[in-house]
């Protein structure tokens, strides 16, 4: 497997004032028929975002950025099996998916999407998360194909979507809220860890009828995405994921995020599935949750710290917890991620990998003013590897004094 990097950029392009260094890293990388990309915001790279601009003007911008890049990678608009959109405000949700709807009228995907605290510069509107494999002769299959405007009375939306893809490798899930699968109900419509957990319910067995129809199981699921809109909700909605998911033991990242498609939702997950195709993931330092969260939480869950499918390795999100319970870093964002860097480096050899094989590189804060320390350490731990790179601000991490979580997702290459 050959890792080709393009378009390099440093994370500090376009922030006035910076001091300390960014990291150095590329618009795309892709592996073999696997394309990743930066998080896409309209900003020109090497450049300034534009003192103003409207969501759909980012948008249009951000979308013509993605078919560049993905023509440079040798692909085009038909690759795209996901688009994860995290919005600045929920109001700038129907001129913004109205953009990416156009420019993907005859390409449906699935989506998530999220509303964030903050993104890399205050002025940011959107990020585009977006997730692409070059499809064969037959193209991907598409399973549950429908309009975004007949949801929940979205009739402000024009975009067409789909609940999953199966590239033949990889199968992509809708961001599954706790819903029924055509639109009809939300269930859990109050605010209580009661109504979250309903959801949580739900929402994983829809995702377990979702795989099946697209010929997958939980076997094959290596990571999640857990959103929730209260940490007051996290032990309600971890007991169901340790009920419905306990033997699998994914890696997961936990993020507090109060902002979604609509206001009912209460939590929401991604899962990323790698097909087994008859030889079972490898699952590294699996632990019960009890092991890492010594505060209390009572979560009843089981997880594993990497995941490795074929060339494919997933962490965990790290922090600055390490791998015995203990906390390094209270109240030092910087020193977190120092922790988090490195337990990434074990890991990504235990995993078989290594820094080099860093694909991309996701950093959820919950602050803006922590960026520039952060990145100055990753981009020490780093050099020149150059993997994609976004920055999400979010409300919160599994822990009160959890500052910073890394994200990486690795392809071991020749």
């Amino acid at each position: 497997m050959k890792l080709e990097r393009y378009r390099p950029f440093n994370t500090a392009d376009g922030h006035a004032g910076r001091s300390k260094p960014g990291i150095d890293a590329s618009s795309v990388v892709k592996a073999g028929n696997r394309i990743f990309m930066s998080g896409q915001t309209g900003q020109q790279i090497g450049g300034a975002m534009p003192a103003e601009c409207s969501p759909a003007a980012l948008a249009e911008r951000a979308m013509a950025s993605v078919s560049e890049l993905l023509a440079e990678a040798g692909a085009g608009l038909d690759a795209i099996c996901k688009v994860t959109t995290w919005l600045s405000d929920r109001a700038y949700r129907p001129a913004a998916y109205n953009v990416v709807g156009t420019h993907l009228a005859k390409h449906p995907t699935v989506a998530t999407g999220l509303v964030a605290r903050g993104l890399g510069l205050a002025n940011m509107k959107l990020n585009l998360g977006i997730e692409a494999v070059i499809p064969g002769p037959g193209g991907h299959e598409k399973f549950r194909t429908f309009d975004t405007g007949n949801w929940f009375g979205q009739s402000k939306i024009a975009r067409q979507s789909c609940m999953t893809i199966n590239t033949g490798d990889e199968i992509y899930l809708r961001g599954q809220a706790g819903t029924e699968l055509d639109g009809s109900k939300q269930y859990g419509p109050g605010f209580t860890p009661k109504d979250a957990a309903e959801q949580a319910d739900v929402a994983i067995q829809n995702a377990r009828t979702l795989l099946e129809e697209a010929g997958a199981s939980f076997a094959d699921v290596c990571q999640l995405h857990v959103y929730i809109r209260d940490r007051a909700y996290r032990e309600a909605i971890y007991q169901v994921m340790g009920k419905h998911l306990a033997e699998t033991a994914p890696v997961s990242t936990g993020l507090i995020v109060r902002g979604y498609a609509r206001l009912p939702i209460l939590f929401e997950i991604d899962m990323s599935v790698t097909l087994c195709k008859g030889t079972p993931h490898t699952r590294l330092r699996t632990f019960e949750t009890t092991q890492q969260y010594k505060d209390g939480q009572d979560l009843r869950s089981r997880f594993s710290m990497a995941v490795r499918a074929g060339d494919r390795v997933y962490l965990r999100g790290q922090t600055g917890l390490t791998f015995d319970g203990g906390f390094t870093g209270h109240g030092d964002a910087a020193a977190q991620a120092e922790q988090a860097m490195k337990n990434v480096a074990v890991l990504l050899d235990e995993a078989g990998a290594g820094a080099g094989d860093i694909c991309k590189l996701t950093v959820y804060l919950t602050d803006r003013e922590f960026l520039e320390d952060v990145e100055a350490v990753i981009a020490r731990q780093l050099g020149d590897v150059r993997p994609c790179y976004t920055v999400i601000v979010i409300d919160g991490l599994a822990m009160p004094w959890m500052l910073v979580e890394i994200d990486i997702d690795a392809v071991i290459h020749d």
